[in-house]
Formats: C-alpha cells, structure tokens, sequence
C-alpha cells in the first residue's frame, strides 16, 4: 500500500525488515515457510504508522492459535473490566457484541455476571466453534459494514460494542468503524483496545510489528478514525495488556457525552512526546537495530559459555522477534507453552520445537527467554520451581536483561 489506511495520503518508509514467515503459521513438522515482505511506514499527513504490505487475512486468521482463556492474566483484566461496564449501564438484557471474539472467553464472563443477550464475530472456524460450545452464539466471519447490515437486519441495534486487540489487525479501518456506527444504539458505546503506540516507540517494543498488526494506534488516530466515521471518543484510560494498551470510550458524534480530562490528558501526553514528529519516528529505526544487536549478542555469548537456552511462550510477537534477530534452533534448545493446540509444532521460520512448561525441569534448561514478556510476572510465578534449582529468566524489553 501506498497510501495511509486512514486519511489516504502518503506514506514514508521508516525501516524495511526484510521477508519473514507468518508467526501465527505453526506446523506439526519442521519445514522452509514461505516468508512475506514486511516494511514499517509512517503518514506524512496524520503520522499514523503502518505497515505497507498486505496479505488476504485467511492466511492470517482462518485458523488461529492464540485463545483468550489461556492467560489468567488476561482474564483478571477483564473481570476488573466488569465493574467499569457495570457503572456505564452494563445490565441485565443488555444488548453485547463483541468484535474478533476469539473463543468466547470475555463473552461468556459478560453473560454470566449480567446475563446479557451476547454474540461474537470471529473469522477463526477453530474458536467460532470453541466459542459456540460455551454457548455464546458467534459468527464465522470478519466483521465489517456489510456484515453489519446482515447483524442489524438479523439482531436490531447494540448497547455496547466491544473490539479487544483487534483494529491493530485491520487493513480498511474506516470500514469497520462504519459498520459499528451503524449497528450501535443512540446511546451506545463502543470499547476498543489496542497496544498503545507511545509504549511500543518508547520502550522499543518492535516485536508487535508483524503481518497480523497492520496499524499501531494512538489516542490521536483513534480520535481520527471516530472523526471520519460519525463517532467521538469521550474517555480513554491505560490497561496493563499488551505491554501496555489503551482503552478508548467511544460514542457517536451526537451523543451528549463531554470528552473526560484523561482525553485531554492522553493527547497532550503523545503530542508532548514528539510522537508525531518525523525525526521522532525516524529514530525508532535506530534504536531497533540497536536492541537487535544486543540481544542476538547476549544470546550467543550464553550459548557459547555451554548454557541451554530455551523459550517460554510461543505468541506472535516472540517469532517476529526471533526471525528479525536470527535467533533460530542453532541457539535455542526448546519453546515451551501452555497452549495445547501449539505443543508439539515448530515454530514458524525458525523452526524450534515447541513443548509444554511442565517438560522445562526434565530439559535441564539454564535461561528462559521470556517472549510473552508483557506476562512475565504470571510466568515467573509459574516457573517458581525452575528458579529455586537455579534457571534464570532473559527479559527482552526495554534493553535484554538477566533475572536471576
């Protein structure tokens, strides 16, 4: 793409990472993938920043092996959740739809708590069906204007709309912040969150840079993306999701809601920041190459004192970092997870095996390279027993570090 995915104007190259295999593609045997073009772009008219290259979502999406249940970190966040919705009118037969509801797991704690009417919309047929088992009626589709048309036909309109980690994913932005304009009641709201690009530039996080993040948002494009599409957004507040997320409170452009002073506050914030100055964004391509560097070094340097080195945690922003590294199975023994739909596979590109954490003690591992590092804490209770016989753990950000 040449032209920015929100207001259609130019777009500048800030760094090329080559061709990389698609980190949510994991096989049951070791195999060459077919590696993708992937490039970082920034708007000379909004300075909202991108990737240029697009690929037909199936490859993506149609089956997908990140489930929200599996993090008990996540579902803490979204049971604090529940009191927010509760004190914006969250309530009995409440109307609920949630965007990329992956396998159903905040729906269903919604209809449990508030025994709303609830639906999901998810292109994935593996957690459609998962979703669908615990009975939260989901569509196999993406969701877009033309799906809302067939969503209001079918169900009317929604009190709350609800899209977790999703519009990073979305090649046509505008479209879908049309189709849930359309499908919203008057008085309704939209909650979305998404990884916050002033965390990802300003503690180096360029691990979130991969096939399936098209866009990496801030308050400012968000507040954009509302403008153009009938809708304003009125409140914004941090979440410890993803690194770091924000979650934007967004109403349509007639609602009589005032926008908060956190609004305020997050928009002087990133304007403060330099976020959207061009030397400011030029720079992130300096302190990538830096942190590359240091990490493959620090790697290597374990690797050739005799220590096994192993992963923990097989997301998508770990293969991003491992492939744009060169990190591969030379230096790395195992990954290990909890997910069961990922253990025995291999990671995509580089092609390391991936088992279950309880295997960690037989495997007699010296480090664990923690690449779900925005859980760290959750793992590293988990793994106490690794550190008590002596297993020290490698943080990849904000600079590689030791925890012994």
């Amino acid at each position: 793409m040449k032209k920015c995915r929100i207001c259609k104007k130019e777009l500048k190259k800030i760094i090329d990472f080559g061709k990389i295999a698609l980190v949510g593609n994991f096989l049951r045997s070791k195999s060459k993938q077919t590696k993708y073009k992937l490039s970082l772009n920034f708007c000379k008219n909004c300075k909202h920043i991108q990737i240029a290259e697009t690929l037909n979502p199936d490859l993506l999406f149609k089956q997908y092996l990140w489930e929200t249940g599996i993090s008990q970190s996540n579902i803490k966040i979204l049971n604090n959740f529940l009191k927010k919705l509760k004190k914006l009118g969250l309530k009995k037969n409440s109307k609920v739809i949630e965007i990329a509801s992956n396998d159903g797991s905040f729906l269903s704690i919604i209809k449990k708590k508030f025994k709303t009417f609830s639906i999901g919309v998810d292109p994935a047929s593996n957690l459609a069906d998962k979703a669908n088992k615990k009975k939260i009626y989901t569509i196999n589709n993406y969701f877009n204007f033309k799906l809302s048309k067939f969503i209001k036909k079918k169900f009317k309109r929604f009190d709350f709309v609800f899209a977790r980690n999703v519009i990073a994913h979305l090649k046509d932005p505008n479209n879908i912040f049309k189709g849930v304009e359309f499908i919203l009641e008057d008085n309704g709201v939209f909650i979305l969150e998404v990884p916050h690009l002033l965390n990802i530039i300003n503690k180096n996080q360029y691990d979130n840079i991969f096939h399936e993040h098209i866009g990496f948002h801030s308050v400012k494009s968000i507040k954009d993306l509302c403008k153009l599409n009938n809708l304003k957004i009125f409140h914004v507040e941090k979440i410890n999701s993803q690194g770091g997320s924000i979650r934007c409170y967004i109403c349509k452009k007639k609602d009589r809601r005032n926008s908060s002073s956190h609004l305020h506050k997050f928009l002087r914030e990133e304007k403060n920041s330099k976020l959207f100055e061009d030397r400011s964004i030029m720079l992130f391509k300096k302190k990538i190459i830096e942190h590359n560097k240091k990490i493959l070094q620090m790697i290597k340097t374990l690797k050739s004192k005799g220590n096994k080195i192993s992963i923990y945690g097989a997301s998508g922003k770990g293969q991003a970092l491992l492939q744009f590294c060169k990190i591969g199975n030379n230096l790395i023994d195992y990954v290990f997870d909890k997910s069961k739909i990922k253990q025995n596979r291999y990671t995509p590109g580089t092609n390391i095996k991936i088992l279950s954490p309880s295997l960690i003690d037989r495997n007699n591992v010296d480090f664990l390279l923690i690449l779900s590092w925005n859980i760290k804490n959750e793992i590293m209770e988990q793994e106490a027993k690794f550190r008590k016989n002596g297993g020290k753990f490698i943080i990849p950000f904000p600079n590689p570090r030791i925890i012994k």
